[in-house]
């Protein structure tokens, strides 16, 4: 018989997939908000924003993965793999519409 305990534990990694993954698309957005031209200080503010959203997307695609095979209950284990997606279709379309308008400037 499972406990009240060990379901409460079970959805640990689902919960921590989900705030790691909205904290990765945060930080990324972030870092292409910040500035057009950036300066020296500018520019490391964007690499380290930048690089904070690899890690935790990635960690968040890791405990995603492991609320898997723990066979953790509820859809939040897939918010990383879904935030992923959503991320590569923007970058996706934003190709699509460079290719379209053929890379002009106005």
């Amino acid at each position: 018989m499972i406990t009240e305990a060990a379901m409460e534990s079970k959805k640990k990694y689902g919960t921590g997939s989900t705030l790691l993954s909205i904290l990765g698309v945060l930080t990324l957005v972030g870092s292409y908000l910040i500035s057009e031209n950036p300066a020296g200080g500018e520019s490391a503010g964007i690499r380290l924003l930048f690089y904070t959203a690899i890690g935790s997307l990635a960690a968040s695609l890791v405990l995603g993965y492991a609320g898997m095979l723990k066979e953790e209950r509820g859809f939040l284990k897939f918010a990383a793999a879904g935030s992923i997606f959503l991320v590569a279709g923007a970058l996706i379309a934003a190709l699509l519409l460079m290719l379209l308008a053929g890379f002009r400037e106005t």
